[in-house]
């Protein structure tokens, strides 16, 4: 794919666009350019069914595979080749696309060109996979089947989908009004949970009481929306004008009447009130038939009173269970949190019990088998504190969550799970190891019941680097993640905003010492004046998917301060730091270049800097992309050398000018001895293969002296100066303004 292009190929449309045609979004991820392209074009041939369009996209490994299911979440079909970057990048995305993201709808169709890397009957039993396809067996007549099959299985797939989210919306609402015991807020719920459903803007509803058997008029008990202020009122043509009829309708025949943009809802008397309700409800967005069902689905809980139990089990077993185990699900666990008073929740905790590498034991021995270990670690939880009287349910593909009071002392029932748990499993015997995270609710007092959950998680998440097999959430915790999560939005913004600044370290030479150029660091100041830490935003954005937009707003700065300082008759190089994640873009060394070009700043005024480690955990890759900046001509240097763990086997094949030597082995130079040695080393081994070298950390002039009597050429710490903002830099380079060459 030709990079100007971007990260997608969309379709072409030959013809006038029906904007009223519903889109089919299909993807095609594919490395071999000539294959994608005939794949793409094979692709465009196709007509979708009556009312209906293709949308295509492409993407060529995948990083641009990830971005294109971040962005269009409602693809339907994508085809993914099984060898790509690496051999089973394709497997992998797979596992991604089910397992990582969550998505069962979209349908799944494998190419290979090497059929027997990956076996058919191996992968079909390993993955949820749709299809399986030998590249050289796919005919156009054979695609536009593969096609039309998926499509009808992905469109059945999303209905079924929808319904049982509309189910629970419908689900939410029976049980909003349920708990209203007058006919005031019974009937204002009534209201409001239809205007949800319909989600209502400018509308509004009306619910009256008639007893026809007396020939009583309609009489108005509660409005909202555009009928506010007629409550009390009789019902007249006046008042309802284009709906009047369709209401009369409804009490004559007692039934519902549904028009396009209004509902009439006829609930029947029961035999002790004899008195029917009458509930109206006009919608500025058109009535759709899904949400037409769904309206018949409410009415009958209203119509009843909520009394039709069996109803509101059934659609309790849809939003509240995981069918497929049979147990109560993250929903249900969440509203009996919700259902707490102050009280209750000063009193109870959740336990998390989390299945460890659960993923890994998914992949390998397939969906069936990990449900039967969910089943049996789950009936190990309840055999160990059934006694305590527990809310038991599953909140992930691979965890429980469970309330129990905090007055119950189960340590040693919690140390139960401290080893591996033993199971058998179709006669074979399984070794689980279960992580345990314990959060009482008084900890997450100011937080909703929706997010409780998920700060617990969050913890257990955040302390896996331990890979303790118990975690005791505390209140520290809950700040210190509470914190985190706001730097996040707040860096969200700040990088959107560019509100990030650029500081510049400078690099001196240590026979003049004088300064060379400068090294450009990243500083994020908040409004109150403090910064935050760089190593702890950077780890945010990087963790956020932001670390890609962040080092082009830095960039970005950096380009404004050559020029700014050019201006002021200050020509000298600035270094920049570029992560792992940039260097492997494809599209980041464009990116750059082009940058350059706009600002009109020579390649030779920029350094790159990359870390050895980021350099040799990515070597082929990174190598390729050094190269490219080098033949720029952008100087590039090894950073924190000396602390890789391969560094003198890579040492003369890693493309680049210099090497600095990590401030680990400058601090503490004068006493330690070791360190001279270790710095001696380098500088040796820097000459062997004509680099330049530059010591980081620089803090006194015995560290000055002996760098430059070891051979040392430049430097940069504390001893010189701090990293300085613009304004603060002029000032300190005034110095050298007389001073002799």
């Amino acid at each position: 794919m030709d990079e100007k292009e971007g990260l997608f190929v969309f379709s072409a449309e030959e013809e006038l666009v029906n904007t009223d045609l519903k889109v089919w979004k299909i993807l095609t991820v594919e490395d071999d350019l000539d294959y994608q392209h005939a794949l793409v074009n094979s692709l465009k041939e196709l007509k979708a069914k009556e009312g209906y369009k293709y949308e295509l996209l492409a993407a060529n490994s995948v990083p641009e595979a990830a971005l294109a299911l971040s962005m269009h979440p409602d693809i339907a079909l994508v085809f993914i080749d099984v060898v790509m970057e690496e051999d089973d990048s394709g497997l992998r995305l797979v596992n991604t696309i089910r397992e990582v993201i969550g998505n069962a709808e979209m349908r799944i169709v494998l190419l290979t060109g090497q059929p027997g890397f990956a076996p058919e009957t191996d992968v079909m039993k390993m993955l949820d996979i749709d299809e399986y396809w030998n590249k050289s067996d796919i005919s156009a007549q054979k695609l536009e089947s593969i096609v039309n099959s998926n499509m009808r299985t992905w469109q059945y797939i999303s209905q079924i989908t929808a319904a049982k989210q509309g189910l629970q919306l419908v689900l939410d609402a029976s049980r909003s009004i349920n708990s209203k015991h007058d006919m005031g807020s019974y009937s204002a719920a009534v209201l409001q949970e239809l205007s949800n459903i319909l989600k209502i803007s400018e509308g509004g509803g009306i619910l009256c009481s008639s007893n026809l058997d007396k020939g009583d008029n309609a009489m108005i008990l509660t409005t909202n929306g555009c009928f506010n202020g007629m409550k009390g009122q009789k019902v007249d043509s006046n008042l309802l004008a284009d709906m009047y009829d369709d209401f009369q309708l409804a009490i004559q025949e007692k039934r519902h009447v549904f028009s396009n943009q209004h509902s009439i809802f006829f609930f029947p008397a029961t035999i002790a009130e004899g008195t029917h309700y009458i509930t109206l409800v006009k919608s500025d967005n058109p009535i759709s038939e899904e949400n037409e069902y769904l309206l018949k689905v409410f009415s009958e809980n209203v119509s009843s009173g909520f009394a039709n139990i069996s109803l509101l089990n059934r659609l309790t077993e849809l939003a509240y269970t995981d069918v497929s185990l049979n147990l109560q699900n993250r929903n249900w666990l969440t509203r009996e949190i919700k259902n707490m008073n102050v009280y209750e929740k000063s009193k109870m905790r959740l336990i998390i019990f989390d299945i460890y590498q659960f993923d890994e034991k998914a992949f390998t021995f397939g969906y069936d088998f990990c449900k039967k270990i969910i089943k049996l670690v789950h009936k190990s939880i309840v055999d160990v504190f059934s006694i305590y009287d527990p809310r038991i349910a599953i909140i992930s593909n691979s965890s429980f969550g469970m309330l129990i009071n905090v007055d119950f002392d189960i340590k040693d029932d919690i140390a139960r799970f401290h080893n591996k748990q033993k199971y058998e499993i179709e006669n074979v015997k399984q070794f689980i190891d279960v992580r345990v995270l314990e959060l009482k609710l008084s900890c997450a007092s100011n937080i909703t019941p929706e997010k409780v959950i998920s700060l617990a998680e969050s913890s257990l998440n955040y302390m896996q680097v331990t890979q303790a097999k118990f975690i005791l959430h505390t209140d520290e915790k809950t700040v210190a993640i509470t914190r985190r999560y706001e730097l996040m939005a707040r860096l969200r913004t700040a990088i959107s905003t560019k509100e990030l600044r650029v500081a510049l370290q400078p690099k001196m030479c240590l026979k003049t010492l004088k300064p060379i150029g400068f090294e450009a660091l990243a500083r994020w100041q908040l409004a109150d004046g403090s910064f935050v830490n760089p190593e702890e935003f950077i780890e945010l954005a990087e963790t956020a998917g932001l670390i890609n937009e962040l080092d082009n707003v830095i960039f970005e700065k950096i380009l404004q301060t050559i020029n700014q300082l050019k201006n002021c008759g200050i020509n000298l190089p600035i270094a920049f730091n570029a992560s792992s994640y940039d260097l492997i873009e494809p599209s980041y060394f464009e990116s750059i270049k082009s940058r350059i070009e706009e600002y009109k700043v020579s390649p030779s005024m920029l350094e790159l800097e990359v870390t050895e480690t980021q350099a040799i955990s990515n070597y082929n890759f990174i190598k390729e992309a050094l190269s490219r900046f080098m033949a720029l001509g952008i100087k590039v240097s090894i950073d924190d050398f000396g602390t890789g763990y391969s560094s003198l086997a890579h040492i003369n094949e890693i493309p680049s000018n210099a090497i600095k030597i990590d401030r680990y082995f400058v601090s503490n130079l004068e006493h330690n001895i070791n360190n001279q040695y270790m710095i001696k080393m380098i500088i040796s081994l820097a000459k062997q293969f004509d680099f330049k070298v530059i010591a980081e950390g620089v803090e006194n002039e015995f560290e000055v002296q002996w760098l430059k009597q070891a051979g040392c050429e430049m430097a940069q710490g504390y001893f010189f100066a701090k990293p300085l903002f613009y304004d603060d830099l002029l000032i300190w380079l005034a110095q050298f303004d007389n001073a002799d060459d």
